[in-house]
């Protein structure tokens, strides 16, 4: 039976606990605390893949670099430059690192005509590294280029050097959970000293050549 007596002990534990502040720094900090978890959770989640992104897009532009610089590529060279690729993506995991790098010509139906005019850009040669190891690279000599940039200044004959770098980003955090982050980026150069580079072992002893491409 509830009696007078109870009710007025309620009220009074009620009013001792209104009246009580010394936890409320606890409960505050039991709402605040999953919220600023899931807050430091995701900065360092976007953090490690800004960071990622940048080693993927360094790796291209390094190796496009250093094609550019050759004049003449043989599987031996062009492997020991692709294999400066897990160096560059240090501190992170090689994972399925692939690096494919394409040598294009630009070609003009009239050479002597090139200005304001947009230039065909067929494959000289292509070749890619993955696992350590040379793969072919997915387009033949004399291939169009696919996806080829829209805007250049280049004049007829002139070699373009595509380095292509794909990477699985796996997050520290939400990789056991299949949350990965496909990455891809593109780098384009000129050959240092505006010659063609060959690499027979690819395009054989025949390049192309913008006369033959273009049947002029």
């Amino acid at each position: 039976m509830i009696t007078k007596k109870s009710y007025a002990n309620a009220a009074a534990l009620t009013a001792r606990f209104q009246r009580e502040e010394s936890g409320i720094a606890a409960v505050e900090f039991a709402f605040i605390a999953p919220l600023l978890a899931v807050f430091l959770l995701g900065t360092t989640t976007a953090t490690q893949g800004l960071w990622a992104h940048g080693k993927v897009s360094q790796t291209s532009s390094v190796i496009g670099d250093l094609i550019a610089q050759e004049n003449e590529i043989d599987d031996t060279i062009f492997k020991s430059i692709m294999d400066a690729g897990p160096i560059l993506m240090e501190p992170f995991p090689i994972n399925d690192l692939k690096v494919e790098v394409t040598a294009a010509i630009a070609c003009y139906d009239d050479p002597s005509k090139t200005e304001g005019k947009r230039p065909e850009i067929f494959v000289a040669w292509s070749n890619g590294w993955k696992d350590g190891a040379l793969v072919d690279g997915k387009q033949k000599p004399g291939d169009a280029l696919t996806d080829a940039p829209k805007q250049l200044s280049i004049e007829d004959s002139d070699y373009l050097i595509r380095t292509v770098v794909t990477y699985t980003h796996e997050p520290t955090i939400t990789s056991k959970a299949g949350h990965d982050v496909e990455m891809e980026e593109f780098a384009y150069h000129q050959p240092r000293d505006n010659k063609p580079i060959t690499y027979e072992q690819k395009e054989g002893k025949d390049p192309v050549d913008c006369d033959d491409l273009m049947n002029r």
